[in-house]
């Protein structure tokens, strides 16, 4: 069974992916399925791993900036 994340951490992940690259867009929606965290954007879809948002909750200062810059690169637009 999965945590049920607040909101705002989503919002937070994407302002903190938009700084890395502006063209991911806002916040829409996100889906958890087989252990992944699906974030859609106005842009595209992010897929991150649970263990990601739980750094994001508990402690964000924990997610290195070369974690975000790589989920970054894995965005696909839409």
């Amino acid at each position: 069974m999965y945590m049920n994340y607040p909101v705002f951490i989503f919002h937070e992940l994407v302002l903190r992916f938009s700084d890395i690259n502006r063209g991911i867009g806002r916040y829409i929606s996100s889906t958890i399925d087989n252990g992944e965290c699906f974030i859609r954007t106005t842009n595209g879809i992010i897929r991150i791993g649970l263990a990601l948002l739980e750094k994001q909750y508990y402690d964000p200062k924990q997610i290195s900036d070369e974690e975000l810059q790589q989920l970054v690169l894995s965005f696909k637009t839409e």
